[in-house]
């Protein structure tokens, strides 16, 4: 599939953007090292504790790379002009937001899967039980499938929601804050269900996840078709007065 131009102007902008690069070394190098330390105290094919860490991991790489790639192509189309201009030479502003919101997409996406490309490439290398039974088991192909729907569905949502707003800045600071009380609150449940005795399978933690992950991207889908109707050339240059 060929990017379209205003594609590829996003993102040639935004990996030429030193916090986009240091938050993509963050994401990529911390988790991968976190995982790689967790793994050498766990035994057993689909240990929970690994495996929670793993689908915790990716939700919130998603969300850190989301945040910042959302903050550097909507906030900045904004704020330059160039949205401005891109509506006075007649492009729609539907197509307009649905080339921002796949531009956040690839931004966001391109980087976890290199993340899981590593990991497995690990998993061969190490013989790691945990990670090799994790790929092969069927439900992790379900979360695999309603994490992708989940990430795109969310990225649409949350670039009209940028779009439509007077303080797009406010969206980027939700969305940090977002991300760094997910990294905390993630880590409760797990702390909570080993303290009780409980140790579900990594079978169960792959369900639940990908139906909460099904949940949410059906969310985000009600909310994005009731902004759709509010999306027009006239909201947003209204936008533009804060």
């Amino acid at each position: 599939m060929r990017l379209h131009p205003v594609n590829k102007l996003n993102i040639k902008d935004v990996l030429r953007t030193p916090s986009y690069i240091a938050m993509l070394l963050i994401v990529m190098i911390l988790p991968f090292n976190s995982l790689l330390q967790i793994l050498r105290t766990s035994t057993g094919p689909m240990a929970f504790i690994p495996v929670y860490i793993y689908l915790v991991l990716n939700i919130s790489i998603y969300l850190f790379l989301n945040m910042i790639a959302l903050s550097l192509i909507v906030i900045s189309e904004k704020t330059s002009g160039r949205c401005e201009y891109y509506l006075a030479n007649k492009v729609d502003i539907r197509q307009l937001t649905s080339l921002y919101s796949r531009s956040a997409f690839v931004l966001s996406i391109a980087p976890i899967l290199l993340f899981n490309a590593l990991v497995f490439g690990y998993a061969l290398a190490a013989r790691e039980a945990v990670l090799l039974h994790l790929f092969r088991n069927v439900a992790f192909v379900m979360f695999a499938a309603a994490y992708l729907l989940f990430t795109y569905a969310a990225t649409g949502t949350l670039t009209l929601i940028s779009m439509l707003s007077k303080s797009p800045e406010r969206v980027r600071t939700f969305l940090s804050v977002s991300a760094v009380l997910f990294v905390f609150a993630a880590s409760l449940p797990g702390t909570f269900i080993r303290k009780l005795g409980i140790t579900p399978d990594g079978n169960a933690i792959l369900w639940i996840t990908g139906c909460m992950l099904l949940l949410l991207a059906a969310l985000c889908t009600a909310v994005r078709s009731s902004l759709n109707g509010k999306l027009s050339n006239e909201s947003i240059i209204l936008s533009y007065k804060q």
